[in-house]
């Protein structure tokens, strides 16, 4: 269980912060952040006045109640073959798979907000040659949740 929790992302960041862990329980889609997430400076309960990191926190993504709920996310992993780019998509329960077993984290980079849509570019890292792969993630959340527990002073960002 987590103390804080925020369901604005208002003075939140995921930039360069790597989950380690995904699921989807029911509706709700989770990634866990071992290293935190970047809280900023302007955040209420940042009284450090430096953008710093988390302690290990949690981004809950409340997807819209249907019957299908993965609908709502798209993972896409980008591969090289020999001289062009090959997409390929993931489910959920591929990309959770290929961090649980393989130890893959996913480094967020870049957020672009739509009407509905969230769209992150970001770097899939992994344990063997190649060591990192581009990838973009599509989710349309009806609602996010930051959870942690404690800021880190000694991890500013």
């Amino acid at each position: 269980m987590y103390q804080f929790i925020e369901n604005s992302d208002r003075s939140i960041s995921l930039h360069d912060c790597r989950a380690t862990a995904v699921g989807l329980n029911g509706n709700v889609l989770s990634f866990t952040f071992a290293d935190g997430i970047c809280i900023g400076k302007r955040h209420p309960r940042n009284t450090y006045g430096k953008t710093m990191m988390t302690g290990q926190a949690q981004v809950d993504f409340i997807l819209p109640q249907d019957d299908h709920p993965e609908s709502n996310f798209t993972c896409y992993v980008f591969f090289k073959k020999k001289n062009k780019t090959v997409r390929k998509v993931f489910s959920i329960e591929k990309l959770a798979r290929k961090m649980r077993e393989k130890g893959h984290t996913l480094e967020f980079l870049y957020a672009y907000k739509g009407h509905d849509s969230i769209i992150y570019e970001c770097v899939m890292w992994r344990k063997k040659k190649p060591y990192s792969r581009e990838c973009q993630l599509v989710i349309t959340p009806a609602g996010t949740s930051y959870s942690w527990n404690e800021l880190r002073p000694d991890k500013t960002v």
